[in-house]
C-alpha cells in the first residue's frame, strides 16, 4: 500500500483484506496467488476465504451486519463465485438474520445470478428486505431477465421502471469492489503457464508479485504488444517508487516500448512518452520544448482504439480468470495511457510562471490540442483528462468562450456519472451483468454514461 503525505491512499495500490491483514488463520499472499494461477484448487481458495476470520462461537445479536463483509468475500460475491454462499449461510443463521439485511439482499443476487429465482424470492420475502427498493428491482430484473437479449438491458429498464430510485446510498448494496484498482483474481480450475498468452497480462494485473518478477522482465522484453506494453507501464506507475516490480519492471517496460516505436512514434501518447523521458520530471519548458511539442499534437492519440485490445485480453484471460472482461477492462483502461496527459499539465502549470506571454498563450493552444486528441477517444478517463487539459489551456490563451465550453462539458460528465451512481450499478453483486456489460462500456463509454442521465438509449 503506497501512502500519500497527506495520509490518504495511491490509487490502485490499496491491498486486499486476506493481504494486508495479521497473520494467523488468514492465507498469506503467495497462497492465494498460487489459487489465481490454478495451482492450488480454486474451489480450496474460495471456501477459505469464505469462511476465513469467522469466530467458532455463535454471532451475537448486535453483529455488526458489514463486519463479516471483508473485501476478499465481497469480491466472491461479485465475481458470482459458489463460495459465497457458505458465509452468506453462516451471516444468516440465527439470532442475527432479522438484522442483517445485507446479507440478506446478496444471497438472493447470488441466487438470481445462478438461476435459482425461487430460493431469491424466499429471500427476498424476509421481512428485513420484503418492502424495499433494492427487492422490487431484483425482482423485476428476474421477471424481465426472462425476455431480455441481455442482462444490461433488462438491468437498466427495470430501473427506469421503478422511476429511477436512488441506490447511491443503499444500506443494502455494498460497496463496489471492482472499480479501477484490482484485487486478487479467482481462477478457472485448471494450471496456468507463468508465460505465453496469459503471461504479461497476468504480470500487469498482479505486478507485486515476488514469484513474478523471476520471469517477468523477459516476458516484457520480448513483448510485441505497444498496448500492453504501456498497460503495465501505467500499472507500474500506481505503485510505490521503491516497489520491487516497478523498479525491476519499470526500465524493461519503457526500453521495449522505445524499441518497438522506434524514433518517430506514430500516436500522440507514445510520442508524449518520449517527449516527457527526455526532459527531467522538474525541468521547465521553454521555448525549444514548445517547439518540439508542435508537430505532435496532430498525431491521433493512440492505436488502435480501445475496444479491439479489451476484446484481445478478455480472449487470452477467458479460460484462465474468473471476470476475464473485468480485468480485460482494466488493461484496456491502463492502456489509454492517460498519466501521460496528467503529467504534462503538471509540467505545463509549473512553468507557465516562467514563460512570457506570447508562449503561454502558445503553449495554452498545444494544450488544448492534445486535450482535442484525447476527446475524441471513447472512454471518460480519456474525456475527462481532455476536458482538464483544455480547460487550462484555454486559460492561458485567454479566449473565454472555448474554457466555458470545456467547463459546461465537464460539469455534465460529472451529472452523468452521478445519473450511474443512482443506479447502484457498480454496487450489484451480479456478475454477469458487469460482464456482459465491459465491451459496450469499452466500445463508447460516453454514450454509456449518458444513457443513465437519460440522454439517449443504453447501447
Amino acid at each position: 500500500m503506497t501512502k500519500r503525505e497527506n495520509g490518504g491512499v495511491e490509487p490502485g495500490s490499496e491491498q486486499p483484506a486476506m493481504v494486508a491483514g495479521s497473520a494467523g488463520n488468514r492465507w498469506s499472499r503467495r497462497r492465494l496467488l498460487l489459487g489465481a494461477l490454478g495451482l492450488v484448487s480454486v474451489a480450496a481458495v474460495g471456501s477459505q476465504l469464505a469462511l476465513d476470520g469467522f469466530d467458532e462461537g455463535k454471532p451475537s445479536a448486535d453483529e455488526n451486519p458489514w463486519e463479516d463483509l471483508s473485501q476478499q468475500r465481497l469480491w466472491l460475491c461479485f465475481a458470482g463465485h459458489p463460495g459465497a454462499y457458505s458465509f452468506l449461510d453462516r451471516m444468516l443463521r440465527p439470532p442475527i438474520h432479522r438484522t442483517n439485511a445485507p446479507a440478506r439482499l446478496i444471497r438472493a443476487c447470488l441466487h438470481l445470478e445462478h438461476g435459482s429465482l425461487d430460493a431469491m424470492r424466499r429471500d427476498l420475502g424476509w421481512p428485513e428486505v420484503k418492502h424495499t427498493q433494492e427487492a422490487a428491482l431484483l425482482l423485476a430484473l428476474a421477471e424481465r431477465r426472462a425476455r431480455s437479449p441481455d442482462w444490461r438491458h433488462a438491468f437498466f429498464e427495470s430501473w427506469v421502471e421503478l422511476g429511477r430510485p436512488d441506490f447511491s446510498k443503499s444500506p443494502l448494496l455494498p460497496e463496489p469492489v471492482m472499480k479501477d484498482e484490482n484485487l486478487v483474481p479467482l481462477v478457472h480450475d485448471e494450471k496456468m503457464p507463468l508465460a505465453g498468452p496469459q503471461g504479461l497480462p497476468m504480470l500487469t494485473v498482479v505486478p507485486e508479485q515476488d514469484d513474478f518478477l523471476e520471469w517477468g522482465p523477459g516476458e516484457v522484453r520480448i513483448s510485441d504488444s505497444v498496448p500492453l506494453l504501456m498497460a503495465l507501464r501505467e500499472r507500474l506507475l500506481l505503485l510505490g517508487a521503491e516497489t520491487p516490480a516497478r523498479q525491476q519492471l519499470l526500465p524493461a517496460a519503457e526500453a521495449r516500448l522505445t524499441q518497438l516505436t522506434g524514433p518517430t512514434p506514430s500516436t500522440l501518447q507514445l510520442a508524449l512518452r518520449v517527449f516527457l523521458a527526455e526532459r527531467p520530471p522538474e525541468a521547465l519548458f521553454q521555448r525549444r520544448d514548445l517547439e518540439a511539442l508542435e508537430p505532435l499534437v496532430s498525431l491521433e492519440w493512440k492505436q488502435p482504439s480501445s475496444e479491439p485490445f479489451f476484446r484481445e485480453m478478455r480472449e487470452s484471460l477467458k479460460d484462465v480468470l474468473l471476470l476475464p472482461g473485468h480485468h480485460a477492462f482494466l488493461l484496456a483502461t491502463w492502456a489509454q495511457g492517460v498519466s501521460l496527459g496528467k503529467e504534462l499539465q503538471r509540467r505545463a502549470r509549473a512553468s507557465a510562471a516562467h514563460l512570457n506571454e506570447n508562449e503561454r498563450r502558445w503553449m495554452g493552444r498545444l494544450l488544448w490540442e492534445v486535450g482535442t486528441r484525447l476527446r475524441e477517444q471513447h472512454s471518460r478517463l480519456e474525456l475527462e483528462r481532455g476536458l482538464l487539459l483544455q480547460v487550462y489551456g484555454s486559460e492561458l490563451t485567454g479566449h473565454s468562450p472555448t474554457r466555458m465550453e470545456s467547463i459546461d462539458l465537464w460539469v455534465d460528465l460529472g451529472r452523468w456519472e452521478e445519473a450511474l451512481k443512482r443506479s447502484g450499478f457498480k454496487r450489484w453483486p451480479l456478475a454477469s451483468l458487469h460482464e456482459e456489460s465491459c465491451e459496450p462500456r469499452m466500445r463508447d463509454e460516453h454514450t454509456w454514461l449518458k444513457a443513465f442521465a437519460g440522454k439517449n438509449e443504453l447501447p
